[in-house]
């Protein structure tokens, strides 16, 4: 066995260097003392499914402990995980929009989809038609410890662990009642969240059967955009260096864009009408403008009512045979919320006679954009047609409201094999997530043109009754509950009720995930037989048996895209099935001579078969050399694959509305020459308005209609790994580890993206431009210059490189009547590029970088950092995370903030115990209120990054834990 010191010694470096901090690295490794032939519990380490006497891994992995939870007072697990350098955030709980409700991880910033998610080293169940797990879903208080494996892990685990794994260890051996309650909340009183759980544990049958069961519920408040200083009104560049108001210009008085508006304003080509239906100019910029400021009653932080209940069980049915299960139910329900429904819709509308238009305001709007046809003669068209943007205050917010319920049920058998070195495990696994949705806010376009043409009569005059109101020229009810009514949008609260109620439209969808697994393995080793010089050969043999099935039922108008408000989505069915066998053997050549204290080869095949997607195989070579007991060196070489998901397989067209520039509009990276200016007349641009704000994409934000292909193949990806461990002493030991991945024939939107298809289109140095050339095929644009849509599609055309470091390192050594720990975890990214296509000339470079092609800020290095003191009576931890400088990734267009500078962000947290049974845990997180940085048109959202940066300010919180 183990001497307490040693045994000490391998917690301390599996769990992060010591009991006041538990976010690690496990690689040390173990050997009995004195070689002393003593029996030795055997463990398993994340990345391998053999069992062995030693934390020694060829690849690293950092722990995040449980003790890290309750310290920081985590709720959502995402949180503390997003402070890994490792780990670039995903969905959380400020992602409003974009978001859909569900927090997520994302390993080295490859994507949720590249990232495997087990708990107790199996799938969890999947949330999305991309494959996304929902995190919400695993019960923060019974999680052990989370182990992140960074790097290639296919051959173990199968598909989607191109990026890594992370893998969350339960409490399945829990024993007596520990009740906690926890309350936060900012330094402005406000984004509170309070959470509470139960969980009781024993032993029954003399030992032999154990059952956990735990209740959790977290009740967590909303927080609006409105409510931040930086971020209650929207901000754009001012073009001199400089930050000002901006918006939408979807506008509750109604906006309409057109060259003819120049001769009526020379400075603008653009009008907004009065209340009264007059016109003047649309101001465009300056600190006094036109545009809707969206921003006040956007959420920042999401509210989530969480209810969930687990149930771990084992029983011991013989000397070498137990069984064991899980069951997991959670009911997550996160609302998001925008603006109101900006609508941005070509519509033809009454004009001459209008009695909500003056008849100033008429006769301009006829020379300006009429459609030629004056019945009566009196110099202004029956009717006008034009790109009309409006703000529709007076249909109502609007809001989604996310119902996420999900069901996991595991039950296996696993034991020795006699009292031989084999053992065995099997199981079968089931689960559901369905995702109940119900949207507010949404209009029918249809009924909207509908409500816009007026009753005329044989000489073309507008139909008034006695009172002076109009009547739709087709009164039918169109699917609504009442017939037509006129809408008056020229001005700002002129929609009547009734005209609100005949464009409301109830959306409303429901999306099922359904998970069935079998898995199986069998492993030991050969001692029985032959022993290599280091030891027995250890080897194992694993099956899997995998279906996933995918259901999307949209509503009528939803799956039509025939809504304003939120993105069309059309119904989505689809499955695949997958048979795999892996084989393991890990090689102890030498152990314990000279220059040799271990010298170790791992090595795993793994080969599946999709239904989809044909069969994928995959590899892993890695190696632990130890010329002494305190210094090793360890490599690794993985094949991974990733076959495609439902998603990508089966989703039909539908629209998103990523951020894009238009070259047109002159907000893009090209120059505004002749060429340019010629291209943009070709593919749809009036000469007029060529570089010309009339034609700036809505919002920033450009339609794209994009879906599944079918014929997708599976990524390959090909992950090394080379680093060194070093014990220099007992209380200090560090590790270094290089890391290279690159993924070819990665699943990407055709071009890169929306905004690499304009720039690709729109530059003639690049492959694939100009008239007639795929990129510029791909964009549509409106009679009036405007982007339609841009088209796209998943394919296999993408490749993916990143390179990088990992340090990590703790001293922990006794001082002051007490533990002193400082723990280290630091990453430095030396490349994360993204190739869209082979071929392309616009390599996309997102180490150091944010923006519209790269998304969230990936800064060439992170770290995070905490210095712990704990005696037997009270812990403190002083945590300080770095998240490095970051450039945006289109320095050819002037932003006024093209640069974030390095922010340090500094918690503070204490436990407590005031004795056996009671402890309190109290914090502050961002200690110092440092702010998020505000930059204008390239942020994500908030004039921000919310997820990366902090964006609550400094913030109190306190745990109530009571154990018996």
């Amino acid at each position: 066995m183990f001497t307490n010191n040693k045994l000490a010694k391998a917690v301390k470096i599996a769990c992060a260097f010591g009991a006041a901090s538990t976010i690690g690295f496990t690689g040390s490794a173990i050997s009995q003392e004195n070689g002393a032939e003593e029996a030795v519990e055997k463990i398993q380490v994340t990345g391998s499914r053999l069992r062995q006497a030693e934390f020694a891994s060829a690849a690293p992995i950092a722990v995040v402990g449980q003790e890290q939870f309750e310290l920081t007072a985590t709720v959502n697990t995402e949180s503390l995980l997003n402070t890994l350098p490792q780990v670039v955030p995903g969905l959380d709980r400020t992602s409003n929009n974009p978001g859909n409700g569900t927090a997520t991880v994302d390993l080295r910033g490859l994507g949720t989809n590249r990232t495997l998610v087990l708990i107790n080293g199996t799938r969890a169940v999947p949330t999305t038609a991309g494959g996304a797990v929902d995190i919400n879903s695993i019960p923060t208080a019974l999680i052990k410890n989370v182990e992140v494996l960074t790097g290639g892990a296919s051959a173990v685990y199968g598909s989607d662990a191109v990026a890594g794994v992370v893998n969350f260890i339960l409490k399945d051996d829990f024993e007596g009642v520990e009740v906690q309650a926890g309350y936060e909340t900012t330094e402005e009183g406000d984004a509170e969240i309070f959470n509470a759980d139960f969980t009781i544990g024993g032993n029954f049958a003399d030992g032999k059967g154990n059952v956990v069961f735990n209740l959790a519920y977290t009740d967590r408040e909303d927080l609006f955009q409105g409510d931040r200083d930086f971020a209650n009104t929207a901000l754009f560049d001012d073009g001199n260096g400089g930050l000002e108001p901006g918006g939408s210009s979807g506008v509750p008085q109604t906006a309409i864009f057109a060259g003819g508006f120049g001769t009526f304003s020379p400075d603008s080509s653009g009008i907004i009408f009065d209340q009264n239906g007059g016109i003047r100019p649309f101001v465009t910029g300056g600190q006094v403008n036109d545009f809707y400021n969206y921003a006040p009653v956007n959420y920042i932080q999401l509210p989530q009512e969480r209810h969930q209940a687990t149930a771990l069980g084992s029983y011991e049915i013989s000397e070498n045979s137990e069984l064991y299960g899980r069951v997991m139910f959670t009911d997550s329900r996160v609302p998001q919320q925008l603006a109101p429904t900006p609508i941005f819709q070509t519509s033809t509308f009454t004009v001459d006679g209008n009695p909500f238009i003056t008849p100033e305001a008429q006769q301009i709007i006829s020379d300006a954009i009429g459609l030629g046809v004056d019945t009566d003669g009196d110099g202004i068209d029956d009717e006008g047609r034009a790109l009309l943007r409006r703000r529709l205050e007076e249909v109502g917010p609007r809001r989604s409201e996310d119902a996420f319920t999900s069901f996991q049920f595991q039950v296996g058998i696993r034991g020795d094999i006699g009292d031989s070195p084999w053992f065995y495990d099997a199981y079968y696994q089931t689960g559901k997530v369905n995702n109940s949705t119900a949207q507010l806010g949404n209009v029918n376009r249809g009924r909207f043109d509908q409500s816009l043409l007026l009753a005329t009569d044989d000489a073309g005059q507008v139909i008034l009754d006695a009172n002076g109101n109009p009547s739709c020229a087709d009164p039918s009810a169109n699917g609504a509950t009442s017939g037509c009514s006129p809408l008056n949008i020229f001005g700002e609260g002129n929609i009547s009720e009734e005209s609100a109620a005949f464009l409301r439209t109830a959306v409303a969808s429901t999306a099922l995930f359904e998970q069935k697994i079998f898995g199986a393995s069998i492993g030991g080793d050969s001692s029985d037989y032959f022993e290599l010089p280091g030891g027995p050969i250890a080897i194992g043999f694993s099956y899997e048996h995998r279906q996933e099935d995918f259901e999307f039922l949209p509503s009528q108008d939803l799956a039509a895209g025939t809504i304003a408000g939120f993105n069309g989505a059309p119904g989505l069915e689809g499955g695949f099935t997958v048979s795999g066998f892996s084989v393991e053997m890990k090689l102890p050549i030498l152990r314990d001579v000279e220059f040799a204290d271990l010298l170790e080869v791992d090595l795993a095949y793994r080969t599946e078969d999709y239904s989809t997607a044909g069969s994928v195989d995959s590899y892993k070579v890695a190696g632990i050399w130890a010329p002494v007991e305190s210094f090793r060196f360890r490599a690794g070489f993985n094949t991974a694959v990733r076959a495609p998901n439902i998603g990508e397989l089966f989703s039909p067209r539908g629209e998103g509305f990523p951020g894009a520039n238009d070259p047109c509009a002159g907000n893009g990276n090209l120059p505004q020459n002749d060429a340019l200016r010629q291209l943009c007349q070709q593919t749809g641009v009036p000469a007029n308005v060529v570089f010309s704000a009339a034609i700036n994409p809505a919002s920033g934000q450009v339609r794209t209609i994009s879906g599944g292909n079918p014929n997708l193949v599976q990524e390959e990806a090909e992950t090394l790994t080379v680093g060194i461990v070093y014990d220099v002493t007992e209380e200090f030991t560090f590790s270094l580890d290089y890391f290279d991945i690159e993924i070819d024939d990665a699943v990407a939107a055709f071009g890169g993206g929306t905004n690499n298809i304009l720039n690709t289109c729109y530059d003639s140095s690049k492959a694939g431009s100009g008239l007639g050339g795929d990129f510029c095929n791909a964009v549509n644009r409106r009679p009036d210059g405007t982007i339609d849509f841009i088209e796209s599609s998943s394919q296999n055309v993408a490749s993916i490189t990143l390179k990088g470091w990992d340090l990590i390192a703790g001293y922990d050594t006794e001082l002051f009547g007490g533990d002193v720990s400082v723990d280290y975890i630091g990453t430095y990214t030396t490349e994360s590029d993204f190739l869209p296509f082979d071929g392309s000339p616009d390599l996309i470079e997102c180490a150091g970088n944010f923006g519209v092609n790269c998304g969230e800020p990936t800064p060439e290095y992170k770290h995070r950092m905490t210095f712990g003191y704990s005696t037997d009576d009270f812990s403190a931890q002083l945590l300080w995370r770095y998240v490095g400088e970051v450039d945006d990734d289109d320095l050819e267009t002037e932003y006024t903030v093209d640069k974030i500078d390095g922010t340090h962000y500094f918690d503070l947290a204490g436990t407590y115990y005031i004795n056996d049974n009671y402890r309190v845990t109290a914090g502050i997180d961002n200690l110092l209120d440092e702010e998020p940085p505000v930059i204008g048109d390239n942020d994500e959202q908030a004039n921000t990054y919310p997820a990366t940066y902090d964006v609550f300010g400094r913030t109190y919180y306190v745990s109530f834990r009571a154990s018996f």
